[in-house]
């Protein structure tokens, strides 16, 4: 008997199937979330999909129902019920000959065939309240459930037509396939937000690219400085980071120079909170100092006096004076962001984008060709 689609992409059916069953079980995801707009869901957690109330697994089969084909998802979905006896366990599953929208429960004597061999030990009275909480939901199969998914795209991220809301599906895949990839195990948790600003940050990069390639890199940052220009009297005293991207090849100098600039820009009175600003990439932070202190950048970044121990007290609220800029390392930029109450994250990236450790309303991310650009932006 072969494996379920989906469980692994070296199952027996190929790889053309093992891929149809992760797209179909990523499908099954977006529909819960829309369908429980207030809820997060775990995916590729203890089970396919979780929420607070139960645990899913998802799988999709072109042949016909035999029990058997369901022993090994039941096995893990009961050892998970070993240990959550609370919850709700759901095998979510389209097979060829099963009507959609029917439901089916285990008798006692199915699920001791399923379980013989590994769970001979279990008490009886726990089987028999496993098979009182758990069900198979027999679904639609792979292009029914994809329509209603773009139908439920269409209607929780107005999506314009057709066209567009494909391409949001795309960038929904793609972004549960990195949250399952980049993120570890328990920490994979996704809510509708997430989905929304998923799809926004994707539309941000696609006008990005598409603006610099057809109206040309100058029109595009006579567009930045729009953004960030409003009137100097107009600037809202808040608290800020700023993340400058760099890379082997970035000048020291054009850094220093950036950040002087952006200085002046935000920090318009004497008691007006000093920026922060961290570096990630390929750099030299010695030179960048350097050539801050050069240029008559006098920084805090919380080592005191010749390069002592770094210390966030002494970042925060320096007990020898103020000084122009504060530069915060990446590393102790989620620590720094727990104690102030950050309202603008300032990200300008060369390759690749950066959001904040700690969310923040409305980060800001702006390409840049060369540091050297934001003289232009804030100036």
């Amino acid at each position: 008997m072969n494996n379920l689609v989906g469980v692994s992409p070296l199952a027996d059916d190929g790889g053309h199937d093992a891929i149809k069953g992760f797209a179909y079980q990523f499908d099954k995801t977006l529909l819960d979330i829309f369908q429980s707009p207030g809820q997060r869901f775990e995916v590729e957690g203890a089970q396919d999909l979780s929420s607070e109330r139960y645990y899913m697994q998802i799988k999709n089969r072109t042949g016909k129902f035999y029990l058997s084909v369901l022993r090994k998802a039941v096995r893990k979905m009961f050892a998970q019920f070993l240990t959550s006896q609370d919850a709700a366990f759901i095998l979510h599953c389209h097979f060829a000959d099963q009507a959609p929208g029917t439901t089916r429960l285990l008798t006692p004597d199915e699920l001791n065939v399923l379980l013989s061999g590994q769970f001979d030990e279990v008490e009886p009275d726990l089987k028999l309240q496993f098979s009182k909480s758990f069900c198979i939901n027999f679904s639609e199969d792979y292009e029914t459930q994809f329509k209603a998914v773009l139908k439920s795209i269409t209607a929780n991220l107005h999506a314009k037509d057709s066209v567009e809301g494909l391409s949001y599906h795309a960038i929904l895949h793609a972004y549960l396939r990195n949250l399952i990839l980049s993120q570890s195990l328990g920490t994979r948790w996704v809510s509708l937000n997430d989905l929304k600003k998923a799809v926004r940050d994707a539309q941000s990069a696609i006008f990005t690219s598409m603006y610099v390639a057809h109206c040309g890199y100058e029109k595009y940052l006579k567009m930045v400085r729009r953004q960030y220009l409003p009137k100097r009297v107009n600037v809202p005293n808040l608290e800020r980071v700023v993340s400058l991207e760099c890379r082997e090849t970035t000048s020291a100098e054009d850094i220093a120079e950036a950040v002087l600039t952006i200085c002046d820009r935000y920090r318009i009175q004497e008691n007006s909170p000093t920026p922060y600003f961290t570096f990630r990439g390929d750099y030299d932070e010695g030179l960048i100092k350097a050539s801050l202190w050069e240029a008559g950048g006098y920084f805090n970044d919380g080592r005191g006096y010749h390069g002592g121990a770094f210390k966030m007290d002494i970042l925060i609220d320096p007990p020898f004076g103020s000084a122009r800029l504060k530069i915060v390392e990446q590393s102790k930029l989620g620590d720094l962001m727990s104690r102030v109450a950050v309202k603008e994250f300032h990200d300008f990236f060369l390759t690749e984008r950066n959001d904040p450790p700690i969310a923040v309303p409305r980060p800001s991310h702006v390409f840049l060709q060369s540091h050297g650009d934001l003289t232009q932006v804030f100036r």
